[in-house]
């Protein structure tokens, strides 16, 4: 065997490439679909349901807006306003003669006087359409939670960093004082088309950014934000299960097993499929099925100690199916990452193994052997016979499968 380099960046491509085809065709891009994908990178439902926000907050066009805010507020879009004063003193602006022979008639005051003065004035649709902006990016930010958080992943930190610039800004004395009006197509048409479409171009392209991310879902939009945000904060070790996860399943199918895309089922990342013999197999991710854990020792012993939170011990897959004699069978794989050092990622995975074959005893006891799978980050270690648990790596995992499922 021989240990092998982790290349993260090659690792996301792969399973950027590949974790659509493991969701529903039907439902990639409608909540179920997207709250699987979430699951398979073990990301909080409330972050997937967040994703447009998310991804809209981290959009090339959010930073290029804020970033020049600082000379984009030095030369606003400006109106002129007139408003009409009465005065028997200082004039202020050119006589208005009608109105001040009227009121002069109706007041009696022969030195009143009406003047209209002209005020420079922000209350335009290009600076109505920055403030819509720079508040649906606070609010989407606020949304997401990740400005409460303290995760040290870029993503999260750029997004604190973002809601605090748009915050700024938002207090800027002149944008503070311009009244919320919500864009309408003539309105963009008109900043489009106007002499200050160049000035206000950043805000134009953050705005249609919005539009895609938040106010009306775009498809490919929501795919970009599972692949950039969702993979970009994925653990190591997440991928790495991710690509073992791809693996084991292709291997599967390679042997006759038509399995359905990923579903969610009680918060359970699974899937099932058969074989044209009739025979079933069901397959759990990040996930332990409800007959293990039934009768787990784990729980019990926690249990008896009087531990208020009592959760299962978990491996990174579970196989269920019958074999060709009608047995029923049990596959626990387990995957390790410890990179330059495949010997020590195969130890801590039959570890884990071994404590599961004492933890679901009442089940594996009678499930046949080898009942684990270990999955070490390496290369050329090739997977043993007539052993309670098999240890592989990538390159000989389909290899392992064929061994193991029948």
């Amino acid at each position: 065997m021989k240990s092998l380099a982790w290349d993260r960046n090659a690792c996301i491509a792969k399973v950027g490439d590949r974790i659509w085809s493991y969701v529903s065709p039907s439902s990639r891009f409608t909540p179920p679909g997207l709250l699987v994908a979430a699951a398979l990178l073990k990301w909080p439902e409330t972050d997937a349901l967040r994703l447009g926000e998310l991804q809209f907050i981290l959009s090339d066009e959010v930073g290029a807006l804020l970033d020049s805010m600082p000379q984009l507020v030095r030369r606003l879009a400006t109106a002129s306003a007139r408003e009409e004063q009465w005065s028997t003193e200082r004039l202020h602006g050119p006589i208005q003669w009608n109105r001040t022979l009227a009121l002069r008639a109706a007041t009696g005051s022969r030195h009143l006087f009406v003047t209209s003065s002209a005020e420079r004035v922000y209350q335009t649709a290009e600076n109505e359409l920055l403030v819509h902006v720079l508040d649906a990016i606070v609010r989407a930010a606020r949304l997401t939670g990740w400005d409460q958080r303290l995760a040290r992943q870029e993503p999260a930190k750029k997004v604190r960093q973002r809601l605090a610039d748009a915050v700024w800004w938002q207090h800027s004395r002149m944008l503070a004082a311009i009244d919320r009006v919500q864009p309408t197509p003539r309105s963009l048409m008109r900043i489009r088309t106007g002499r200050n479409r160049q000035r206000y171009a950043n805000v134009l392209a953050a705005y249609d950014r919005l539009v895609s991310f938040v106010e009306r879902l775009d498809r490919e939009a929501i795919r970009a934000a599972i692949e950039s945000a969702g993979l970009v904060t994925a653990e190591e070790s997440t991928l790495f299960e991710l690509l073992a996860t791809f693996s084991v399943i292709d291997a599967l199918r390679a042997q006759g097993w038509q399995l359905r895309p990923f579903y969610l089922f009680n918060g359970q990342v699974r899937t099932r499929g058969h074989r044209a013999d009739g025979r079933r197999i069901h397959f759990w991710y990040q996930a332990t099925p409800s007959a293990l854990a039934t009768h787990s020792h784990y729980k019990e012993v926690l249990a008896a100690h009087g531990f208020p939170r009592q959760q299962e011990l978990r491996p990174d897959m579970v196989l269920s199916w019958t074999d060709q004699e009608g047995q029923d069978r049990w596959l626990l794989v387990e995957c390790k990452l410890r990179s330059m050092n495949v010997g020590d990622a195969a130890r801590d995975a039959l570890a884990d193994l071994l404590s599961y074959r004492r933890t679901f005893d009442a089940v594996l006891a009678s499930a046949g052997s080898p009942y684990g799978l270990g999955v070490a980050w390496g290369e050329e270690l090739n997977p043993a016979s007539n052993v309670e648990v098999v240890l592989c790596s990538p390159d000989t995992l389909s290899e392992a499968i064929c061994q193991l499922v029948t």
